[in-house]
């Protein structure tokens, strides 16, 4: 199947590449970024550099492109950049897709749409609290490119499936609270979290097999799934990183109720992925410790990152 990355640059979209390929795809890249020597090292990619805002060559790009995966988006929290920009980058792929004909669009969107967790667990059912979300203007970038690929998809028949994911990693795993805490973990210093706080990780394993399921299957146009591996406290994550740290850190949890730290470390994001499961027969590869250990080893790669800068 001739599949286009779009954002294929970063860390999704290079695993993703690799993966497709293996599998005997043939894969396109369209990013703003310059081709990387890991591109360039790999098998024949084409790889298209521009932006999305540019309507003439997302058309080019998707000519004879049976599916599109769309990974690009700024990751800006201000309306100008993402309503000229994002969205309207979001547009002109949406009108190319339904122009060429495509048969699948994947969209990744966020957990973020959700806007805080209020039912446990997050089924795609849960209510989309946009105004509550930690970053509203993300959350709400993001929904409306969701609200978008389910109108292309019933009135110019785009076949657009929406995937919602917390937080994927692969070799390595970034983030500014993570980082923050393998910084104390560093300097022997106190790790404090809420108590059951934590989410549901994302192998880019789990991550490109649920994509290649949806790539033969039939009728999941305009669904919404969620999707996961495991779920990790923020407490499991910090005995992780004190053990990569060597730290003498203690880990001090803090009721929720008189947490002073970042919300994003009092907030419990259980997504359920039950409904791809059931309908796309979705279900993590590995044992819970073998996906603990694949994140030991991504956190292991934080740390070296970190250390490095710090010199």
């Amino acid at each position: 199947m001739r599949i286009l990355i779009v954002g294929g640059a970063g860390e999704v979209g290079k695993y993703l590449t690799s993966f497709f390929m293996r599998r005997g795809h043939e894969v396109s890249i369209l990013d703003r970024a310059p081709m990387l020597p890991a591109v360039v090292q790999a098998p024949p990619v084409k790889y298209l550099r521009g932006d999305i805002t540019d309507a003439t060559l997302v058309n080019a790009a998707v000519q004879g492109t049976e599916a599109i995966i769309h990974l690009a988006w700024s990751f800006a929290d201000d309306a100008p950049t993402i309503f000229n920009e994002d969205i309207r980058g979001h547009i002109h792929l949406l009108e190319a897709a339904a122009s060429a004909g495509v048969r699948h669009l994947l969209y990744t969107s966020t957990a973020v749409v959700y806007g805080r967790a209020s039912m446990h667990p997050v089924t795609e059912s849960h209510p989309c609290l946009i105004q509550e979300a930690r970053k509203p203007l993300y959350g709400l970038g993001k929904y409306t490119a969701e609200e978008l690929c389910k109108v292309y998809c019933r009135d110019r028949k785009v076949p657009a499936t929406i995937f919602r994911f917390w937080w994927a990693f692969g070799d390595t795993i970034s983030g500014r609270h993570l980082r923050d805490l393998v910084k104390k973990a560093l300097n022997h210093q106190p790790l404090e979290m809420v108590r059951g706080a934590g989410g549901a990780f994302l192998t880019m394993t789990d991550l490109g097999k649920v994509m290649d399921l949806l790539l033969w299957k039939q009728g999941a146009s305009g669904q919404v799934y969620n999707v996961g591996s495991l779920f990790l406290s923020w407490e499991e994550i910090a005995g992780m990183i004190i053990r990569l740290t060597n730290s003498k850190s203690s880990i001090d949890l803090i009721p929720s109720d008189r947490w002073k730290g970042p919300a994003f470390l009092n907030e419990v994001w259980d997504l359920s992925w039950d409904k791809a499961e059931r309908e796309l027969g979705y279900a993590p590869e590995g044992t819970r410790e073998q996906m603990r250990s694949q994140l030991s080893k991504a956190l292991q790669a934080c740390v070296t990152q970190v250390i490095k800068e710090g010199k």
